[in-house]
């Protein structure tokens, strides 16, 4: 039978599972398509963009992400030689209206990963445009990189 410890058990477990998703989900948006990655050097930066109702109600709550049919994330992982590594990363999404969309990235570490994530509202169809600065290892190298975007509202 259960008990009250077996219990906290099994929530403690389906909490890390829901959390290795999450991170699986941001590995698998960063590193899917070549086209989505933008290499200076020995440095590799993976980004994406993704509505944020793919992750998991729980996950979006531990990591603060707004979860609606209009709510987007953008994804930033940073890579040296292979290895992930700590980064500034700063900027905003822009319209073709022109409408700015200033990002506040957080950082998430699980394990050895480390991911940079921000989030921002969109209309359906909307194409965004991402001007943003990364600065490996948080020195004096300042990489640019500006990648274009189209979302659609989750409709679920």
């Amino acid at each position: 039978m259960f008990n009250l410890f077996n219990i906290r058990l099994l929530n403690i477990a389906i909490f890390q599972f829901k959390n290795l998703i999450f991170v699986i989900l941001l590995s698998l948006c960063s590193l899917t398509a070549q086209a989505n990655q933008h290499t200076i050097g020995d440095v590799t930066i993976h980004y994406n963009a993704f509505n944020a109702s793919i992750i998991p109600a729980e996950v979006a709550a531990q990591y603060k992400i707004a979860r609606s049919a209009r709510s987007g994330v953008v994804n930033i992982s940073v890579l040296k030689n292979g290895k992930p590594i700590i980064a500034n990363i700063f900027g905003h999404g822009k319209n073709l209206a022109g409408q700015l969309k200033e990002l506040a990235f957080k950082e998430i570490k699980e394990d050895k990963a480390v991911y940079y994530i921000a989030s921002f509202t969109y209309g359906n169809g909307e194409q965004l445009i991402f001007d943003l600065k990364v600065q490996p290892e948080k020195k004096d190298l300042l990489i640019p990189l500006r990648f274009k975007q189209q979302l659609f509202v989750d409709k679920k």
